[in-house]
C-alpha cells in the first residue's frame, strides 16, 4: 500500500525549473518575432480607418450639397469640441479632427457659425494612431451644389504613427485622390495625384 502512494506522489510531479526556464524563453522568443509585424498591422489598420472615415465624410458632403443646395464644407478643428474651422492644414493637418456643414449663410469665407444658420452635419474626432492628414492643396473642402469642389483636385496624405517617409516601403502611409468633380480614389502617395485632374 505504502509502495503505491509513492509512486503515485512521482507521477504527479509538475514542471522542473529548468523546463519552466525553457518554456518560458521559447514563449518570448515568439513574441519577439510576432511583435513588429503587428505593430506594423495595427497601423496599418488604424491608417484605413482613417481612409474610411474621412471618405465617408467627403462623400456626405458632397451628397448633401447636392440634395440640399447649399454650399457643405469639410473643414478641419482644433478639437473634438470646437466648431472653429481652421484656415491651413497646419502641423498635422485634419489628423486633430473635422467637422461636415452645411453652409446655409453661403459666406464667402466658408467658416461654420449657428447663429447665422449654419446647419453641423458630422463631427470626426481626431482618428487614434494617426499621426498626420495633410492636404497637397491645403485648406478645406467645399463642395458646391452641383457637386463639384469649389477649388482644384487636391491629394490627402494620410500617415500612422511610426510613420517613416525615408522609408523605402511606406507600410505606415495610405493616401486619397480627390477631383474637382468629387470623384475618390484610393493611392499609395498623394504624389500620384494630378492637380488637374477632372
Amino acid at each position: 500500500m505504502c509502495t503505491n502512494r509513492f509512486d503515485f506522489r512521482r507521477r504527479q510531479r509538475g514542471l522542473t525549473a529548468i523546463e519552466l526556464l525553457v518554456t518560458i524563453a521559447i514563449l518570448a522568443i515568439l513574441i519577439g518575432v510576432a511583435a513588429p509585424s503587428m505593430s506594423r498591422f495595427i497601423g496599418q489598420w488604424r491608417a484605413s480607418n482613417a481612409i474610411n472615415a474621412l471618405t465617408g465624410s467627403l462623400r456626405t458632403a458632397r451628397t448633401e450639397a447636392i440634395a440640399r443646395a447649399r454650399p457643405v464644407v469639410v473643414c478641419r478643428v482644433a478639437s473634438s469640441s470646437s466648431t472653429t474651422c481652421l484656415s491651413t492644414a497646419g502641423t498635422n493637418g485634419f489628423a486633430s479632427g473635422w467637422i461636415v456643414f452645411v453652409n446655409n449663410d453661403r459666406d464667402t469665407s466658408f467658416d461654420y457659425s449657428a447663429t447665422n444658420g449654419d446647419e453641423l452635419l458630422l463631427r470626426q474626432d481626431a482618428p487614434p494612431g494617426i499621426a498626420n492628414i495633410t492636404l497637397k492643396n491645403a485648406g478645406r473642402f467645399v463642395f458646391l451644389p452641383n457637386g463639384l469642389l469649389n477649388a482644384t483636385a487636391n491629394g490627402i496624405d494620410i500617415d500612422a504613427a511610426g510613420f517613416n517617409s525615408a522609408s523605402t516601403t511606406p507600410w505606415l502611409r495610405k493616401a486619397l485622390c480627390i477631383t474637382k468633380p468629387g470623384r475618390i480614389r484610393s493611392v499609395a502617395s498623394s504624389t500620384s495625384c494630378d492637380s488637374s485632374e477632372g
